[in-house]
């Protein structure tokens, strides 16, 4: 059996268990009643018999019981990975990166993932050098199979990232209505707590949902700044840190706290329209980056070998695919494209604010 038949067979097997844990998941979590349909169920109930069961009697402790029951539902799919790495830096991270993207997932099935990726790119890397490339030397491919294998992972942090900032372009769009509704229930007669409580319940999604989890974190015991101190790190939007921080200095030194309110809506409304006339004034300079990045030298490398396949020849680029120096031409190749995308990317991020 040869190195290409062991790494095929690793590979099948790796796809093998994977596709089974898949189907295992999408089966345990369809015979799970979802948690949006409890609540359904339980406000119901309410309406017909009026009242809450024994004991639950506040909006965040039905909140929180049905977080804990519907979390009992579904066992953690990798305990002995999650409880090795639960005390591992990386896993702390990993596991504030899940939180600030809002997506359902777990650091032990993340950090699985992870480790396919990595095998994964290991060993289609080798598969692919050894097919193509079998003139390149044993060190040349392991090297590469190596390098694709340690980047790999990014694509799923990068994915996350994404996520984040979707989440928090979508807060940051309803912040200002959600700080002027706070000023008018402050100038009701409101407590800024009261003010908190009516945005949980009446505020808009997805800010709506961080609130209650302000409010919940302050009914049950936290301080005031330590929930907003809180609500920074769940989400890491500059605007909502510029009015947290207004909100804790105003606390300190006096003053009026409506008034405060209306003055930052106006600030985070003016800075997001600015955000995007910056934004749809660079559309035109993003879409040349990418184009000058991906989009050219995509098509020059299909017209240059359909060029050459039409005279008669061999394929344009069939050198850098058996030989050696076509192997380092693709490594210098995309090294160059990746970090003159992330050049581009950076500079039209700083122009954007």
């Amino acid at each position: 059996m040869t190195f290409l038949d062991v790494l095929l067979l690793v590979t099948s097997l790796i796809w093998f268990a994977s596709f089974c844990f898949g189907c295992y998941r999408v089966w345990a979590e369809t015979r799970s009643i979802p948690i949006e349909r409890l609540r359904q169920l339980w406000v119901e109930e309410e309406r017909l018999y009026g009242g809450l069961p024994a004991g639950l009697r506040r909006p965040d402790e039905l909140d929180e019981a049905w977080e804990q029951r519907f979390a009992s539902q579904l066992p953690e799919p990798f305990p002995l990975l999650s409880r090795f790495l639960s005390r591992r830096r990386f896993a702390q991270w990993l596991e504030r990166e899940i939180k600030r993207a809002h997506v359902n997932w777990d650091v032990g099935s993340t950090l699985a993932v992870l480790l396919l990726l990595m095998v994964s790119g290991f060993s289609l890397t080798a598969i692919v050098l050894s097919l193509f490339a079998p003139t390149i030397s044993p060190l040349w491919r392991f090297t590469t199979a190596f390098l694709v294998a340690v980047l790999s992972p990014s694509a799923l942090i990068g994915w996350l990232r994404y996520k984040q900032r979707q989440f928090i372009r979508r807060v940051e769009t309803v912040l200002p209505d959600t700080l002027a509704l706070m000023a008018n229930a402050l100038r009701a007669g409101m407590g800024f707590q009261q003010a908190i409580e009516l945005v949980a319940m009446e505020g808009l999604p997805p800010l709506r949902d961080e609130f209650a989890t302000v409010n919940r974190a302050i009914t049950l015991g936290s301080s005031l700044d330590e929930a907003l101190q809180g609500l920074i790190e769940r989400v890491p939007s500059v605007e909502l840190e510029l009015v947290v921080t207004a909100v804790l200095i105003q606390r300190e030194v006096g003053g009026s706290l409506a008034r405060l309110l209306d003055i930052a809506a106006s600030t985070v409304r003016n800075r997001i329209r600015l955000k995007q006339e910056i934004r749809a004034e660079t559309s035109l300079t993003r879409g040349s980056a990418f184009a000058l990045a991906f989009g050219l030298p995509a098509l020059v490398f299909v017209f240059a070998n359909f060029a050459s396949i039409v005279t008669g020849g061999e394929p344009w680029s069939a050198p850098m695919f058996t030989t050696s120096t076509g192997l380092k031409a693709w490594i210098a190749i995309v090294a160059l494209e990746v970090g003159g995308w992330f050049w581009m990317k950076g500079v039209l991020e700083t122009l954007e604010g």
